[in-house]
């Protein structure tokens, strides 16, 4: 089976919501009502222009400061001021973009289906191009930048490091990507002197920043089943690193605690989440595959709480702001929930559209980008 009828499988069951025919997938949970909600209000909305389709699942924002800078498929470059919304001006980089763009405040790092790279320098009115080179194959996580490396995970199991100065590879780590997988991967993570990788066949992956030699790989979950599709254990979304610890799950597989300067496992839990993980000092707070949400003690993986009342919604990875939890569903909906207890406090709806990707924050309010690049803020009135 080719990768390409891989992900076309994949997107039809992620997006089976979508479709008007008949298909076997679990209902949504309707919309439950809210006793005593929070005041919610839309700050403001505007129109980034992204692709309305499949592959705009990825394209999560980078906030910098107190811009918003965002891509479209067609690989147009929106910078949007994140007080007021107006959108200060549009870039065209001609690349298929399917994951969102990296960077800081120096530089901005785009890349492509086509496993083109293209580093940006913001300039008034634009982007200045710095320059640009090609990995080994089509790009879905959005590069990182760290210091004087960007660091880009390709489809086909390579993690890059390219000279941020002129984009020219500095290492490259292969690892082995298994016949099938999920349409995806999880951006790579730096600590210290130390780059993290996860990969398709659930492992979890530490190499020098310097020199890309491998320090320590560990085993999250073991592919299991007769089927291909049974066998799934992909390290697709966001893991996170507090004080020491990474906290990452795999899809059909299992949520773990690792040391990250050794690999040793911690403790880890059944689990299944192709989604971005939110921490705090007590808990890691994560969407499961079927739309539940919950908070994991940190320390020993028992869990504190777990919330239904969105039971496959679609929703994206939770964000944390404040003492609350934001995601967005499949129908638009921003919902607000109480961290300490799970308890749904609020809800707004921006649009109509589905947002893929997790909610940013930015100060005291929420962003949100839906499928149709809809970009919009939302804020609790003092």
């Amino acid at each position: 089976m080719t990768r390409r009828l891989t992900v076309s499988l994949l997107l039809l069951g992620n997006l089976a919501a979508c479709s008007t025919d008949k298909d076997n997938t679990e209902p949504p949970a309707p919309l439950t009502s809210i006793g005593e909600s929070i005041p919610l209000e839309l700050d403001w909305k505007t129109d980034t222009r992204a692709s309305a389709n499949a592959a705009a699942y990825r394209l999560r924002p980078l906030v910098v400061g107190d811009h918003v800078y965002s891509i479209d498929t067609n690989g147009v470059v929106s910078r949007v001021d994140a007080a007021s919304g107006r959108r200060l001006w549009r870039f065209e980089t001609g690349l298929a973009a399917i994951a969102g763009p990296g960077g800081n405040g120096e530089l901005i790092v785009v890349t492509s289906r086509d496993g083109e790279v293209a580093a940006y320098r913001p300039v008034a009115g634009g982007l200045e191009a710095v320059w640009q080179t090609r990995v080994s194959s089509e790009v879905r996580a959005a590069p990182v930048v760290d210091r004087d490396q960007v660091l880009v995970r390709s489809v086909d199991g390579h993690l890059h490091s390219l000279s941020a100065v002129d984009g020219t590879e500095r290492w490259m780590v292969a690892h082995r990507v298994p016949a099938l997988s999920l349409t995806g991967n999880s951006q790579p993570l730096v600590e210290g002197e130390l780059v993290f990788s996860g990969f398709d066949d659930g492992k979890l992956l530490a190499v020098d920043r310097a020199s890309g030699q491998t320090v320590w790989e560990s085993t999250i979950s073991l592919p299991r089943g007769r089927t291909e599709v049974e066998r799934l254990v992909d390290v697709d979304g966001n893991f996170v690193i507090r004080d020491g610890v990474i906290y990452v799950a795999t899809f059909q597989g299992r949520l773990a605690a690792v040391q990250a300067v050794s690999g040793d496992l911690l403790w880890s839990r059944p689990f299944s989440s192709y989604q971005a993980i939110a921490i705090d000092d007590q808990a890691i707070y994560l969407s499961a595959d079927d739309s539940d949400i919950w908070a994991i003690d940190r320390r020993t993986g028992a869990a504190f709480w777990k919330q239904d009342v969105l039971h496959a919604r679609r929703i994206t990875a939770p964000a944390i702001v404040g003492e609350r939890l934001v995601v967005a569903d499949y129908e638009g909906y921003l919902h607000w929930f109480d961290k300490a207890s799970g308890s749904l406090v609020g809800r707004i709806r921006p649009g109509d559209a589905r947002s893929f990707v997790q909610p940013l924050v930015w100060r005291d309010r929420v962003l949100s980008l839906d499928m149709f690049g809809l970009l919009a803020s939302v804020s609790m009135p003092r």
